[in-house]
């Protein structure tokens, strides 16, 4: 009788994965430009929030919800409380996103908040 009931699991278990996300169509390219840049957000927020920082702010919002009205402080930081809301964001949007084949863009939007500090230099 155990014999039965474990065949059973395995061949129920077999079948529950067969049918699960077989037509993914991941875009390794970009899953790798995307992680790259949360890195970089990651790695410098504490640091130094220069133009590659900005940079990597700005790929990641044209995919993701980035907050950037909590960007539009009196300095202009990101503020690490918000980025780590941001991340599990971005995170959740990734996997919600990551089997439609998601093309890296050739031109990207600039929030305000950036636009604002490339018009001061």
């Amino acid at each position: 009788m155990k014999k039965q009931l474990i065949l059973f699991l395995l061949i129920f278990i077999s079948f529950k994965n067969f049918g699960q996300n077989n037509n993914c169509d991941e875009n390794l390219r970009f899953k790798e430009a995307f992680f790259y840049h949360i890195k970089i957000v990651e790695n410098n927020i504490a640091i130094s929030q220069d133009e590659t920082f900005r940079k990597s702010v700005v790929f990641i919002y044209n995919y993701a919800p980035v907050s950037v009205e909590n960007i539009m402080n009196y300095s202009r930081t990101y503020p690490i409380g918000v980025f780590k809301k941001d991340k599990i964001k971005w995170l959740r949007w990734y996997e919600d996103n990551k089997c439609e084949n998601i093309q890296i863009k050739t031109t990207y939007v600039i929030p305000e908040v950036y636009q604002l500090i490339n018009d001061q230099n």
